[in-house]
């Protein structure tokens, strides 16, 4: 019986997630055997998949960040283009991570394989998508509608079946036994990277104590974390930094994090649509070194409008920002309390943007559409 080869290229945490989901709902999909291999992390591994290269800690935010992941990311950039040079072609799913995955889509392509773009880069911006997606894909499955618009527009073969993260989303909550609000509940998301954590649990443990002085009442927090977090060593700062030992921790299941506190403090990144599309008022933030404030005004880079995901994909502030200098203790517990005692506005938004994104079945349409390339000789 013939194996479909497939190799995937995940760069971040999120790319990961969605990854160990393309592999179930690809099985799912096809009665013939798969050989999956992967850049990717500890969800695509537990899927069964030979990883090439470990990708858990290269998600950078600025190039100092970069800088300093860049021999792991360009070794396992290596790594990946061998794989492709290496015997018969098939099929190479890569999600977005552009500095890797562009690159490799071209060699992907030069040596025949058939190319599903899985989240092309920078698909939520509005005025622009990558020019030379169309060339170097065989299709595309892109999260927002306007995305394939335009990649479609510029020649390509793009499709939107939904955002991939109503399917994650659902799924996980249909796991839930109680997914009830717990009250006086806090859900809090410092990030995956290692200089979100740094930089983002200082600020966390400063904020509860004034969130709790100004309710009058204790908060119960429970920390969400990245798979493949070291959690003892950020149990340990966390109660150095805040000296709460009876918070609560949950590891690679934010979902539930979310679905169940009555708001949230949440570092930006995809964790922000995922609380949005649970319903969860929240605050976002998201602070690093001044060197990246050096770095943007060298480069005479400005802040975008907005970081957090709901309020990009809506071109509004939906949900309260603080950003670098801004992103104060202070100025978070006060925009807290004041989202929890009134959510409306911000619940209102998320109904407008669960609409926008579509219905919760991008995976297994994608997984289905990755079958089908596959068969194609």
């Amino acid at each position: 019986m013939a194996m479909m080869r497939i190799v995937l290229s995940a760069g971040e945490a999120s790319g990961d997630a969605y990854g160990a989901a393309l592999i179930r709902e690809i099985r799912k999909a096809t009665d013939l055997p798969v050989s999956f291999r992967a850049i990717g992390g500890t969800q695509i591994r537990a899927e069964g998949a030979e990883i090439i290269a470990d990708s858990s800690h290269w998600g950078a935010i600025g190039a100092i960040e970069a800088v300093k992941l860049a021999r792991d990311v360009l070794v396992g950039r290596k790594r990946l283009e061998e794989e492709l040079n290496t015997g018969t072609p098939g099929l190479f799913m890569p999600i977005d991570f552009g500095f890797v995955n562009v690159r490799m889509c071209r060699v992907a392509k030069a040596r025949g394989w058939k190319v599903l773009y899985f989240i092309p880069p920078g698909s939520w911006r509005r005025d622009r998508q990558g020019a030379d997606l169309p060339t170097i894909t065989d299709a595309i499955v892109t999260p927002f509608p306007w995305s394939a618009e335009m990649l479609n527009q510029n020649g390509g073969n793009a499709h939107f079946f939904g955002h991939p993260l109503k399917q994650l989303i659902q799924g996980e909550m249909e796991k839930l036994t109680d997914a009830s609000r717990v009250p006086d509940s806090i859900a809090l998301l410092p990030g995956s990277r290692n200089h979100e954590l740094k930089f983002h649990l200082p600020i966390l443990a400063k904020a509860l104590p004034l969130i709790e002085a100004r309710r009058g009442r204790p908060v119960k927090a429970t920390l969400g974390l990245a798979p493949g977090a070291s959690v003892a060593a950020i149990l340990k700062r966390w109660i150095q930094l805040s000296g709460r030992k009876s918070d609560k921790y949950e590891v690679g299941r934010s979902t539930q994090v979310l679905a169940t506190a009555e708001a949230a403090l949440v570092c930006s990144g995809t964790a922000t649509l995922q609380a949005a599309l649970c319903n969860t008022p929240h605050v976002i933030f998201y602070r690093a070194t001044r060197l990246l404030e050096v770095q943007r005004a060298i480069t005479r880079t400005p802040w975008p409008k907005f970081i957090g995901l709901p309020n990009i994909i809506l071109d509004r502030g939906a949900v309260p920002e603080f950003v670098q200098m801004a992103a104060t203790p202070e100025a978070i517990a006060n925009e807290f309390l004041r989202v929890q005692k009134d959510p409306s506005g911000q619940l209102a938004a998320f109904a407008e943007l669960s609409e926008l994104l579509g219905e919760p079945t991008a995976i297994s349409r994608a997984a289905r559409l990755a079958v089908e390339m596959s068969a194609i000789p």
